[in-house]
């Protein structure tokens, strides 16, 4: 913390209460800075959820119009498959650069630049005309939407203290869940009343004003003139946005991978990304092939889960903050409220085994929900384990490569289960044990912070 700031007691109304001193003799006064609603800094954090709402807005377009696309262009569901997946190609491929350029430049041009790329390429998906035109705004629209979670990561970490950091990843990572919930009967509808053209063209458009407000809106804190001076001290003192070493590390990546906890957490997030990109890819289709729904039922159906997993997430978001000290949190404590609710997650298993509707309705919600609060604690998580501020951005894109690495086999995997077997149970059985391996990982794997010094492990 830095000479002449301290934090005093926490008011449970007010937020945080710090001391700034102002005269030789350190005469202290009290400067009160609200909380994470109420303070100035909620306004980065609802520009980091609208990303990956916009984000996943996108994603969920082509599924919801994919019954229509594969009947007009007469594609089956291995050549969809192929569709869905080339999206995570470019992802992968993408991940790691975004994080580099994010430690290196700052997250205010990588963030302006990915998400216009982004939107062109969500708008050209309406005038595709080919399977190749198609797979190829796909895959301008993977490689450049790959940033949004290393950028995303990254402010966290410059602007929330560590003990808003869960809730703040939370908000974020709502946006994937909220995306979805919103836009699926918006999607629906546009589908219905004007085609699965217009769709594309009308959700890709809204990158554009996210843009402009992200430009005129976001700096670094010490270099945020909106910022409230008694606020921007806070967060100052209680993060370590500030600190500098000279560069990121050249060999940052090599570091990284050079440990087990990277790698704990680089699987934990790929196993947990499987069973959530099941459901933002394939179960549009499911209900409307397994369960014999309508598309506008589906599509409720589809939205309904998603809201419960942005109010759930946000809650186990601000949970893992309340119940861990500071130290607690540097020391990766965390990671016992991930493997609850991964194994919670697990309930998904039994969605092949119910047969009512709103029974499978509510197993849906309950496993995407949990998954939501386990993706949002392993992001934080990494950012609790990896000491060395300069490479969180990194840090995070090779977490995230897990993530899509998994995912990338999601669209493939399911569209040939469901081409040979003539059904989604196996598709849900993977998952399912896929989330079970996910906490023995977790469990075993990400013990150890990363503090790069002599004698850490």
């Amino acid at each position: 913390m830095r000479s002449g700031q301290r934090v005093s007691k926490k008011n449970m109304t007010t937020g945080p209460i710090i001391g700034v001193a102002t005269s030789p003799v350190k005469q202290l006064t009290t400067i009160q800075v609200g909380s994470l609603w109420s303070g100035k800094r909620f306004y980065i954090a609802a520009l980091l959820f609208l990303n990956l709402f916009i984000n996943f807005m996108h994603r969920i377009n082509l599924s919801i119009a994919a019954p229509a696309i594969a009947r007009d262009f007469g594609w089956d569901a291995g050549k969809m498959g192929l569709l869905f997946s080339s999206y995570q190609w470019t992802y992968c491929l993408f991940l790691l650069l975004w994080g580099w350029m994010s430690d290196r430049i700052g997250t205010r041009l990588v963030n302006g630049l990915s998400v216009t790329i982004w939107s062109t390429a969500g708008m050209l998906t309406g005038v595709a005309t080919s399977f190749g035109s198609m797979l190829a705004t796909r895959l301008a629209l993977g490689g450049a939407e790959a940033a949004s979670f290393p950028t995303s990561g990254k402010v966290v970490r410059q602007w929330f203290p560590a003990r808003e950091r869960g809730l703040a990843t939370a908000i974020f990572n709502a946006g994937t869940f909220a995306g979805p919930a919103f836009s699926a009967p918006l999607v629906a509808w546009l589908l219905l009343k004007e085609g699965w053209r217009v769709s594309f063209m009308i959700t890709g458009a809204v990158g554009y004003v996210w843009v402009l407000l992200w430009l005129k809106i976001f700096r670094p804190p010490a270099e945020c003139s909106w910022l409230p001076e008694s606020e921007r001290n806070y967060i100052l003192a209680e993060t370590d946005s500030q600190t500098k070493t000279a560069n990121p590390p050249k060999d940052a990546l090599l570091r990284l991978m050079g440990r087990k906890t990277m790698w704990g957490l680089f699987l934990t997030q790929g196993c947990c990304a499987y069973t959530m990109l099941l459901f933002l890819f394939w179960l549009p289709s499911y209900l409307v092939q397994s369960r014999h729904m309508s598309l506008v039922k589906a599509s409720w159906f589809t939205s309904v889960p998603y809201v419960f997993a942005v109010v759930l997430g946000l809650l186990i978001g601000k949970l893992s903050d309340s119940v861990l000290t500071r130290e607690e949190i540097k020391q990766g404590k965390r990671r016992t409220l991930l493997i609850v609710f991964i194994l919670l997650s697990g309930v998904v298993l039994l969605t092949n085994m119910v047969a009512n509707e709103y029974l499978l309705l509510l197993l849906i919600s309950i496993s995407l929900a949990c998954i939501s609060g386990a993706l949002s604690l392993n992001i934080a998580l990494t950012n609790d384990l990896v000491w060395n501020p300069e490479i969180v951005g990194l840090a995070i894109s090779f977490l995230m490569l897990g993530g899509n690495i998994f995912g990338s086999l999601v669209p493939i995997a399911t569209g040939y289960i469901v081409k040979w077997t003539g059904s989604f149970d196996l598709a849900f059985y993977l998952a399912g044990f896929l989330l079970f391996v996910a906490a023995l990982v977790c469990f075993t794997m990400t013990r150890k912070p990363m503090s790069f010094d002599e004698t850490a492990a």
